[in-house]
C-alpha cells in the first residue's frame, strides 16, 4: 500500500482536524457571546435579536457514544488519505487568515481602532531611537572597559604581574587572609588554562568541548567583545592565541563578527541577521580537531603497489564555532525538502534543515552568552562563582542530577544486597528449626 500523501513534508501526526487553527485576530467573545451577537448594530446596520442568535441544542449523548463516534470518523479519515490530506490543506489555509471581525466592527469603533494602530507605530517609532541609543551606550561603556580587559589578559598571559594593591584588595573580597610568602621552585606563567576552564564552566559552551579541543584552547590567552556602530551594527569576537597554538594552526588571532538587521523586531530588540568568521588555517589533517582521520590502505590490481588513502569524516567540536551555518542554508535545504513529494529524500532533507536551524539557534546562543556573560566575568567563570547564579533557582545540571541518581541507585542496590543477606540468614535459621520436625516424622 502506498504511503498517504503529505502537506509539505508533515509528519502523520500533524494531520489531524480535530484541532483546527481559528483565525489570529478572532476573540473569544465572538465564539461565544458577543455584543455583536446580542442586539449591537453591525458594519451593515442591521441588529440581530436573542431568538435570531439561538443555536439548537444538539441530542445529548453519552461520552462512551461521542467517543465511539469519534473513533469511527478517524477511522474512516485514515481510509481516505486523500480526503484527509484535502481538509488538512484547507485547515492550514485558515492559519494567520483574517476572520472578518474588525470589519464587522461599526464604522466608529473600526476608526479608533485604525488611531490606536498609527499611535502604537509612533510608539514603536520612539522605541527604536531608545535602542539605537542603547547600543550607542554599550559601546561608549565598552570602550572604558577596554583598558581593564587588556590588564587582565596581560596578567593571564603572564605578560605582566599584578600588583600589591590588586592582590590585596582581590583578598579582601574574596574574604581570604594574608598567606606568608614562600618560595616557589616551580616557574608558572599566568594563569594556565584560563580561558579554557572558563569556557567548560559555561554551560552552553561546555556541551561542545571534546578532548581534542582542551589541548587548543589550554593556548586560548584571551577572548575580547567590540561592538560595531558604523554600518550593519554587531559585534566582534577576538579569540587570542598563544605559541602553543601553532602545532594545530597558524592564526594568532581568530575574529567572529554577528551582525544585527537593519529593522528591529516586533518585540523592539535588534534582531541577528548573521555571523561570518575568519577561517581556521589548519596546519594538518592531524591536527584539525574538527574531523577525524580515517586511513585506508588501497592495492593497485596492475602494479600490486599500496597506497594509503585519507578520509576526512566532520566531526563535533567547539572549534565549529568558527564555521558558523546561515539562515540561507536552512532556507535552501527546506525550499529543497518542499519540491520533494515525501518518501525518504523528503524526510532526509527535513531532517538536515532541522539540524541545520538548531546549529544556527546554537551558534547565536554561544555568541550571546560569550558576549554578556563570559567576558565581563571570566574571573567568576574560572573560579566557578558565577555557577552559583547560573543555577540560583535550585536548577542542577544534567550530569549533577545523573550523578545523584546513581548514588541513589547505589544506595537502593547495597539496601537490596543487605535484604538478600538477611533472607538467606532467615532461610537457615528457618531450615535448622524445621530440620527436628523432619526427624520427629
Amino acid at each position: 500500500m502506498s504511503n498517504p500523501i503529505r502537506a509539505n513534508g508533515k509528519p502523520k501526526s500533524s494531520m489531524k482536524i480535530d484541532n483546527a487553527p481559528t483565525p489570529h485576530n478572532t476573540p473569544a467573545s465572538v465564539l461565544n457571546t458577543s455584543y455583536l451577537k446580542n442586539g449591537v448594530p453591525t458594519a451593515g446596520g442591521s441588529a440581530t435579536t436573542a431568538s435570531q442568535q439561538r443555536v439548537p441544542q444538539t441530542i445529548e449523548e453519552g461520552e462512551d457514544e461521542q467517543e465511539q463516534r469519534a473513533a469511527l470518523a478517524s477511522a474512516l479519515l485514515a481510509q481516505k488519505p486523500l480526503l484527509l490530506q484535502s481538509i488538512q490543506d484547507k485547515l492550514d489555509d485558515l492559519v494567520g487568515a483574517d476572520s472578518g471581525y474588525v470589519e464587522a466592527l461599526p464604522r466608529d469603533v473600526r476608526d479608533r481602532v485604525y488611531s490606536l494602530g498609527a499611535l502604537q507605530t509612533q510608539l514603536f517609532d520612539i522605541e527604536k531611537n531608545f535602542q539605537v541609543e542603547m547600543f550607542e551606550l554599550e559601546d561608549k561603556y565598552n570602550k572604558l572597559y577596554r583598558p581593564l580587559m587588556e590588564r587582565r589578559a596581560a596578567i593571564v598571559a603572564g605578560s605582566q604581574q599584578p600588583s600589591a594593591d590588586e592582590i590585596k584588595q582581590g583578598r579582601e573580597l574574596a574574604g581570604e587572609e594574608e598567606e606568608p610568602e614562600e618560595d616557589d621552585d616551580e616557574d608558572v606563567r599566568g594563569v594556565p588554562a584560563f580561558w579554557l576552564t572558563a569556557l567548560e564552566n559555561l554551560p552552553i559552551v561546555n556541551e561542545t568541548i571534546t578532548d581534542r579541543d582542551a589541548e587548543v584552547l589550554e593556548h586560548l590567552e584571551n577572548i575580547a567583545m567590540e561592538y560595531i556602530s558604523e554600518g550593519q551594527p554587531g559585534f566582534k569576537l577576538t579569540f587570542s592565541f598563544g605559541e602553543g597554538a601553532r602545532e594545530f594552526f597558524a592564526n594568532t588571532t581568530v575574529t567572529k563578527t554577528y551582525y544585527y538587521q537593519s529593522e528591529l523586531g516586533y518585540s523592539g530588540d535588534f534582531v541577528y541577521d548573521h555571523a561570518e568568521s575568519e577561517p581556521l588555517q589548519w596546519t594538518d589533517a592531524a591536527h584539525n580537531v574538527t574531523v577525524t582521520v580515517e586511513e585506508r590502505k588501497q592495492r593497485n590490481k596492475a602494479t600490486k603497489q599500496v597506497r594509503t588513502v585519507e578520509r576526512l569524516t566532520p566531526c563535533e567540536s567547539f572549534f565549529n564555532f568558527f564555521d558558523p551555518p546561515s539562515a540561507a542554508a536552512v532556507q535552501a535545504l527546506q525550499d529543497a525538502a518542499a519540491g520533494v513529494a515525501g518518501g525518504d529524500a523528503g524526510e532526509a532533507l527535513d531532517e538536515d534543515a532541522e539540524e541545520t536551524e538548531a546549529r544556527l539557534a546554537l551558534d547565536y546562543s554561544m555568541g550571546e552568552q560569550l558576549k554578556d556573560k563570559l567576558i565581563p566575568r571570566a574571573v567568576d567563570w574560572f573560579t566557578g562563582a558565577a555557577l552559583e547564579f547560573e543555577f540560583a533557582d535550585g536548577e542542577l545540571p544534567e550530569d549533577d542530577e545523573d550523578d545523584s541518581d546513581a548514588d541513589d541507585a547505589d544506595y537502593i542496590d547495597e539496601a537490596d544486597e543487605d535484604d538478600a543477606e538477611e533472607d538467606d540468614d532467615n532461610d537457615d535459621f528457618a531450615q535448622t528449626e524445621q530440620a527436628p520436625e523432619c526427624k520427629q516424622s
